[in-house]
């Protein structure tokens, strides 16, 4: 559907009336490394819009959180991956029945001081960490997918690998 939004930022969102399935997708707010303009009113934090879903067995919610805060100190990482830990344990309070995804980062292929695999792996580690004692949320893991594909790594993986990662991500949605 046509929101009148920058497709690079969001908010975008799907609907497929068939079968009853409506997608809603957004960049996570600041901070945020991104070379386009954006109102900052289209910026929101992923723990605050956790905050704002109902849930229930209908609900999945799948999120990512890696690649813009390499240029940050891991504990900056902790502490916002702390938030949005408290916004998943309230929704999957008031919805148990909702279906919590978090997609673990990609390889970014590079070799720099402030963008490396090596920061981005001990992101990946935090984020399992951080949620590994919460029943109910589920770590969808493409790091292997990204690093040992024939593509060359890319913080954006190429459409074979994103296929690959839509064909695992619908296995844990619709399993049947």
């Amino acid at each position: 559907m046509d929101l009148h939004t920058h497709p690079g930022g969001g908010p975008l969102m799907a609907v497929e009336l068939e079968n009853n399935i409506v997608i809603h997708w957004r960049v996570h707010g600041v901070p945020l490394h991104f070379g386009r303009v954006m109102p900052i009113i289209d910026l929101h934090y992923i723990s605050n819009d956790i905050d704002e879903i109902a849930g229930g067995p209908h609900a999945v919610i799948v999120f990512t959180y890696c690649a813009h805060l390499v240029f940050h100190p891991i504990t900056f990482y902790v502490f916002e991956v702390a938030k949005i830990r408290q916004s998943v344990v309230a929704l999957l309070s008031r919805a148990p029945d909702s279906t919590v995804i978090i997609k673990s980062g990609n390889t970014t292929g590079r070799r720099s001081v402030f963008q490396s695999d090596w920061h981005m792996l001990q992101m990946d580690k935090v984020m399992r960490e951080m949620f590994s004692d919460i029943d109910g949320v589920i770590f969808f893991d493409v790091w292997q997918m990204t690093s040992c594909h024939y593509l060359l790594e890319n913080i954006h993986p190429g459409p074979v690998i994103i296929a690959n990662e839509i064909d695992m991500l619908l296995s844990y949605v619709c399993p049947s």
